[in-house]
């Protein structure tokens, strides 16, 4: 059967879609790194398009589950051709979490499977062009993780994304959290990770009093896992007040893009 015979009315549509592919591949390809690894890797800019992209597939009849593996697996692709060299998966069911991995980053890094945690955070604070992917930390169990990033050795970390979170609902939890020696940006519509010694358990309270809606979602004896529902700076005022107001060594550990 010759080639031309599969011709259908729908090609030109599918050349337009690759023209379309190549422009955003290129546009995300040209955008200047901010990561101290020297990553191109720009997870909140990645979550806002990705945002805007599912809420009008959806007003088009398009499931936005569809574009969101897509999106995601061009800009796993893009972040491999601009530095990201490995991905370390650790914690929990394994298998588990590296499908997580492959969920986000799709086939172009190189997605590892290691034993522990901490080795995983080794590699991201030690190693140009290697990011994390570990339980997300409001998680029981594995997830306990969270407290090493108070050491003086991880704390260029953090963390920068959580999957699954595009598309799906507001109040669901992610399953991984992304993590490496990166800035955090807010993508629009951002929860904010921190931590605190909260030995009176007054943190909620002393966040709310500067402004910041706060809720403790973990603890580790005295410190204190806290998710504030807005992007806040690790230089942000109000979390220096709340420092003056009692509450010890609070910190900006992460940020997660919301659905």
């Amino acid at each position: 059967m010759a080639a031309d015979s599969f011709h259908n009315p729908s090609d030109t549509k599918s050349d337009a879609f690759l023209s379309a592919l190549a422009d955003k591949w290129r546009e995300l390809r040209d955008t200047p790194a901010v990561s101290a690894t020297g990553i191109g890797f720009r997870p909140a800019r990645e979550a806002a398009e990705m945002r805007r992209m599912c809420r009008a597939a959806l007003s088009a009849g398009t499931p936005p589950d569809a574009i969101a593996r897509l999106w995601r697996s061009l800009c796993g692709d893009v972040a491999a051709a601009r530095g990201l060299k490995a991905v370390y998966v650790a914690g929990g069911d394994v298998t588990l979490g590296v499908e997580a991995a492959r969920g986000y980053f799709g086939f172009g890094p190189n997605v590892i499977p290691i034993v522990g945690i901490r080795d995983a955070l080794e590699r991201a604070e030690s190693t140009p062009g290697v990011l994390a992917c570990v339980p997300w930390p409001e998680h029981a169990g594995s997830g306990q993780w969270w407290p090493m990033l108070n050491e003086n050795k991880f704390r260029g970390l953090a963390i920068v994304a959580g999957w699954p979170s595009l598309p799906g609902s507001a109040g669901e939890t992610p399953r991984m959290a992304i993590v490496g020696k990166m800035s955090m940006e807010s993508s629009g519509e951002d929860d904010t990770l921190a931590t605190a010694h909260d030995d009176h358990y007054t943190a909620d309270k002393r966040l709310q009093d500067v402004g910041l809606h706060a809720e403790v979602v973990a603890r580790a004896r005295s410190l204190a896992l806290i998710r504030i529902s807005e992007f806040v700076a690790v230089d942000d005022r109000r979390i220096d007040l709340a420092r003056k107001a009692g509450l010890d060594g609070l910190r900006v550990v992460g940020v997660r893009p919301r659905p």
